[in-house]
């Protein structure tokens, strides 16, 4: 009886989460209206994407270039693609542990599948990242590095992205809302992360102190390098990196099949 009750369950759960897929229009006009209630009343709007990304990179870019020995010709497209993906799956780490915390009127009110707000909270974000690729394609047209070939081989790699970090977001929303700690936890171990991972300086730095081992194991350095490779050398990405992103994928999805088939049903409760 409990293993047919289980079975029920989890069927519920994968019908929910295809309706969801169905509701593109509700989740898409909550998330835009998440970025419309961000810059209400801005004089600029979303361009403070621009305009910060901008002001950080600039300044980072030249000292880490400088102390680095990089060509800034090279260096800062390379930099600005690494914080624009990071930037992106910091978000669906973090701010993914307050997905349905911020959703708590809606869920209490609607009957709608609660995956609704997942796919919610990558709309908001997906705007910085579109932004922030806008700005990368305009530096690399004023530094003349600009290669269209180079970004249509990435798309395969955002494709791949945006589908694992479906999978985190979905994990760390659910975990989110029952551990209510997790999402401090977890920006401070992503901030050890980001220096770990080769953003702000390149690999060569690591591959010449035999620390090769630190970024080939980083599953977050593979999630920027399906992208940042292909726009910064015109070239699609190692075979290696794509098979570590599949095989990541793979383990995300298990993990957040068991995580939202066990708390789908207690989040009402725990919010």
């Amino acid at each position: 009886m409990k293993h047919s009750y289980s079975s029920v369950d989890k069927s519920r759960l994968l019908r929910d989460a295809i309706r969801s897929l169905l509701l593109h229009r509700v989740w898409f006009f909550i998330g835009m209206q998440d970025v419309k209630r961000r810059y209400r009343r801005s004089f600029i709007g979303p361009l403070w994407i621009l305009l910060n990304l901008g002001m950080y990179v600039g300044a980072i870019g030249f000292v880490y270039g400088v102390m680095f020995g990089q060509d800034l010709r090279s260096f800062l497209p390379y930099l600005m693609l690494g914080f624009v993906v990071w930037g992106l799956i910091s978000a669906s780490v973090v701010d993914a542990g307050t997905v349905f915390i911020n959703a708590e009127g809606y869920i209490k009110q609607f009957s709608y599948p609660k995956q609704i707000y997942i796919l919610r909270a990558l709309v908001s974000t997906s705007i910085n990242f579109a932004m922030g690729l806008l700005a990368v394609a305009s530096v690399q047209l004023l530094l003349g590095t600009f290669d269209i070939y180079g970004w249509i081989l990435s798309i395969p790699g955002v494709i791949m992205l945006y589908v694992a970090l479906l999978g985190q977001t979905t994990i760390f929303s659910y975990l989110g809302v029952a551990f209510r700690d997790l999402t401090h936890a977890l920006s401070g171990v992503l901030q050890i992360v980001f220096y770990l991972t080769p953003i702000v300086f390149p690999v060569s730095v690591l591959n010449d102190h035999g620390l090769w081992f630190i970024y080939i194991a980083n599953p977050l350095y593979h999630l920027i390098e399906i992208i940042r490779y292909p726009i910064l050398s015109g070239r699609p990405a190692p075979i290696y990196t794509y098979e570590f992103v599949v095989g990541y994928i793979v383990i995300l999805y298990c993990i957040a099949w068991y995580v939202a088939s066990r708390l789908d049903k207690k989040v009402v409760f725990l919010l």
